[in-house]
């Protein structure tokens, strides 16, 4: 009987703690007035190929690629739902530029779009830099979700064989990455953990079966190790759509190949506080940006 209790009790307190750690969703982050860029840029001439840049009132000591996820998908929100982090970053004196890309359901979404959007716009830094007074000798690439396997595909992409269609030349230069719930080892999601996502989602981005197995090899991170500049993880206990062992497993993946690299558990959030300005994680989220080219 007190056993029958005592199990109870225990799987009670752990249904409370994971029903506390996921009250933030993606709606509470695109409610009410989103704070707004400083200005709007195109890098591309598609509607979706542009960029909202967010500028501090000094000098910018740091500049960060940022990229919202949402499974790679069009039925998610867009660059929108990292305004409150965009704002926060600015605040804290870094300069933002927050890209938006064609996805699964868009025209020109899913291979080799989406990747050629996010490698374009990130390389559009340079075009601007000059006018805007941004610093590109520290540049930090971050995304959540989809977006943390872009951000860490952009660092890998130097490593890319010069075979494939999304190679390219003179790369902006990416001094660290910091993936917050990031999807970087996308044959082991497909296997275990695309469901959140949809079914087919992973195949369907990199097209699996019109290239086949090799389609792996130049848009997952993990086969594109080492990145060779520092790299954290940001995980959480109760993230549903990408689980805290996806994280590890990638963390340790990168260390075998000599990075440096870092994992971040966060026991107590679900897959959105990381990126909730007025939660309690954002603070150690905050700390990583202030810290990790130090």
């Amino acid at each position: 009987m007190i056993y029958k209790l005592l199990t109870t009790f225990l799987v009670l307190l752990f249904t409370t703690e994971i029903l506390q750690a996921q009250l933030i969703s993606w709606r509470d982050l695109i409610d009410g007035d989103l704070p707004q860029p400083t200005e709007r840029i195109y890098y591309g001439a598609d509607s979706l190929q542009f960029g909202d840049l967010w500028l501090p009132d000094d000098e910018p000591h740091t500049t960060v690629i940022l990229i919202h996820g949402g499974c790679w998908f069009d039925i998610y929100p867009g660059v929108e739902i990292m305004n409150y982090m965009a704002e926060a970053l600015r605040r804290n004196g870094f300069a933002v530029w927050n890209i938006e890309y064609r996805r699964l359901g868009h025209d020109g979404g899913g291979y080799p779009g989406t990747f050629q959007d996010a490698a374009i716009g990130a390389d559009y830094l340079r075009e601007i830099a000059g006018k805007f007074y941004l610093n590109l000798n520290r540049v930090i690439a971050s995304g959540h979700s989809a977006g943390g396997h872009l951000a860490t595909w952009l660092a890998a992409k130097k490593n890319l064989p010069d075979s494939s269609p999304l190679y390219g030349e003179n790369l902006i230069n990416i001094h660290a990455v910091i993936s917050l719930a990031g999807i970087n080892d996308l044959e082991r999601y497909a296997s275990y953990g695309s469901s959140s996502c949809g079914e087919n989602t992973v195949e369907r981005l990199i097209d699996l079966e019109g290239r086949g197995e090799n389609a792996f090899l130049d848009t997952s991170p993990v086969n594109l190790l080492p990145l060779g500049v520092p790299f954290v993880e940001v995980t959480a206990a109760f993230d549903a759509p990408v689980p805290p062992f996806f994280g590890n497993h990638f963390v340790n993946a990168a260390k075998e190949a000599g990075d440096d690299a870092t994992l971040l558990l966060q026991p107590k959030a679900g897959h959105f506080e990381m990126i909730t300005p007025w939660s309690d994680e954002w603070e150690e989220v905050l700390e990583l940006f202030q810290t990790i080219l130090d």
